[in-house]
């Protein structure tokens, strides 16, 4: 895996899950009982994704936070903020340190390092070890846990609690797992991945056998052992995020709350005060299974169990239209936080119109229909407001040159603007219809080469069908890159065949594409002033 592209993941899925953790704190505080513990359980599920899944949906708007001075161009936009900024960051302070200080000098050394090609390469290698660790420390937790409870094994459920047991999970509708009685164990517990079975304490009475039995059955029907993996995974590959160790304990404690819930759900009043005094007895015990192992517990700390009762006991139905409207919510804001790298673009002016029509313009009305003509073709992509002011410009830079105007009402300024020979050869044309023009910046490389090259034939052919004779003899061309707020520009320069594309030498004709969103030939012009920055 190349240091980018671990990059990439590790910042994306870090900043977005962290929001979302961040989210998920605050709603559970605020709105548990509206929202209930399986919405919230179901948040949780999101945050995990996540964090796990190295997707990267195309984003069309991304490309306006992409830096242009990022060394390497597989860094995605938002990866590439973080970067610069901590680099800014750490100039700011070295700036401030230049008195030899220590944070000066470290500031120093960590700007300079920023954009070094080791210091990735070094900080994959710390992570890497570091996720090493952590999965070892859980693989041995585990498999201690799991050891120990094979020790203490005493025998299976069997006789009068076996049947009862098939009996509840009859009702239940679910296939009984295994349950093994174990001495000594703190809590029971739903164990393994994918074989669970319940391990049971010897000491629990037999008349709360079966709220107990019950209540990890409701863990499976949960898939919370499954749920358990993801939590793991999680704190591995993100271990030096103490918002993600957070976040698996909160959704620990609410897998149980839902667990509760399910549980209660359909237990008439006298029942749930013997499930609640199952859990006030289970309060004594602290020695329950942990985060870091794959299994369930009934035991937590006071706090948490007074919750837990009080859910029990009084706890209302959560309001459906709010869980589905979360869900729903949720799932979209899922998409949205996977949606970080930058839309594949392949900008073609596939729909051309016709060229236009072979004709002497011979008077101003035949010129003001030919550019009213000219500006509705497809390759434009304009409507052209039936409320503009058309002028024709007496001012003509040569004979036989028509130069119209379309100007806004009640504005002095042109919002488009062509100009044409007599017989009907394209000079001139330009779009003012956006702010291209205005706050004009350059922006990296978006399109592949072969992109490129693609686009320049598909203008190149456009051209030699609006003036064949000035763009007969194009060969050579030469292009720069451009974007205002999100809309990105590309600026092609075509050239005679022995001409050298130099500051100050003057292309046969200069094109400006816009690229995103949509793609259309905004300005031409042959023969331009060489000083004309944007062609």
């Amino acid at each position: 895996m190349r240091s980018a592209v671990l990059y990439n993941f590790l910042l994306e899925a870090n900043l977005m899950a962290s929001l979302a953790i961040v989210l998920m704190i605050v709603l559970r505080a605020s709105l548990r009982r509206p929202l209930g513990n399986g919405a919230l359980s179901f948040g949780w599920l999101l945050v995990a994704l996540r964090l796990l899944l190295p997707l990267s949906l195309p984003n069309p708007i991304i490309y306006s936070i992409r830096t242009s001075n990022m060394p390497d161009a597989a860094i995605r936009p938002i990866a590439g903020q973080i970067q610069v900024r901590l680099r800014d960051m750490f100039e700011g302070l070295s700036m401030r340190g230049q008195d030899g200080s220590l944070v000066g000098n470290a500031a120093t050394s960590l700007r300079e390092g920023m954009f070094d090609a080791s210091l990735p390469i070094t900080l994959s290698k710390i992570y890497l070890v570091g996720v090493v660790l952590v999965l070892a420390w859980f693989v041995i937790i585990n498999l201690r846990f799991r050891r120990q409870l094979k020790a203490d094994r005493i025998e299976p459920l069997t006789g009068k609690l076996l049947e009862d047991y098939r009996a509840l999970c009859q009702t239940l509708k679910v296939k009984p797992l295994s349950v093994y009685l174990i001495d000594p164990l703190p809590s029971a517990c739903l164990v393994g991945v994918f074989r669970p079975h319940i391990a049971l304490p010897l000491t629990v009475a037999p008349k709360d056998v079966m709220h107990v039995l019950r209540h990890e059955i409701g863990h499976y029907q949960n898939r919370d052992h499954l749920y358990g993996v993801l939590r793991l995974l999680c704190c591995a590959l993100h271990w030096f995020n103490p918002l993600v160790w957070l976040a698996a304990h909160l959704s620990y404690t609410d897998s149980e709350l839902r667990t509760d819930e399910r549980v209660t759900a359909s237990l008439p009043d006298p029942d749930k005060e013997a499930y609640a005094n199952v859990l006030v007895l289970s309060a004594a015990r602290h020695s329950a299974p942990g985060l870091a192992v794959l299994a369930t517990g009934m035991t937590q700390t006071h706090r948490k169990l007074k919750a837990r009762v009080l859910g029990v006991l009084k706890g209302k139905k959560p309001l459906r239209l709010m869980s589905i409207t979360f869900v729903l919510l949720s799932s979209m804001l899922l998409v949205g936080a996977f949606a970080t790298s930058e839309a594949v673009l392949n900008p073609r002016l596939t729909r051309l119109s016709p060229a236009p029509k072979g004709q002497q313009i011979t008077s101003d009305q035949q010129a003001l229909s030919f550019a009213r003509e000219l500006l509705r073709r497809d390759e434009l992509g304009l409507r052209p407001r039936s409320d503009l002011h058309w002028e024709l410009i007496d001012n003509r830079v040569s004979p036989g040159e028509y130069i119209i105007a379309a100007n806004l009402p009640d504005e002095n300024r042109a919002l488009h603007s062509v100009s044409f020979d007599e017989r009907g050869r394209l000079l001139f044309l330009a779009n003012h219809d956006s702010s291209w023009e205005e706050g004009y910046a350059s922006a990296p490389d978006f399109l592949t080469q072969v992109q490129t090259d693609q686009l320049a034939q598909d203008v190149l052919s456009w051209l030699r069908m609006m003036n064949p004779e000035e763009a007969i003899g194009i060969t050579n061309w030469v292009s720069d890159r451009g974007r205002t707020g999100d809309d990105i520009y590309i600026n092609f320069h075509f050239m005679d065949e022995d001409a050298r594309f130099m500051y100050g030498e003057v292309p046969v004709v200069s094109v400006s594409v816009q690229v995103t969103p949509v793609t259309r030939i905004i300005r031409v012009n042959f023969r331009p002033n060489p000083l004309d920055g944007n062609g």
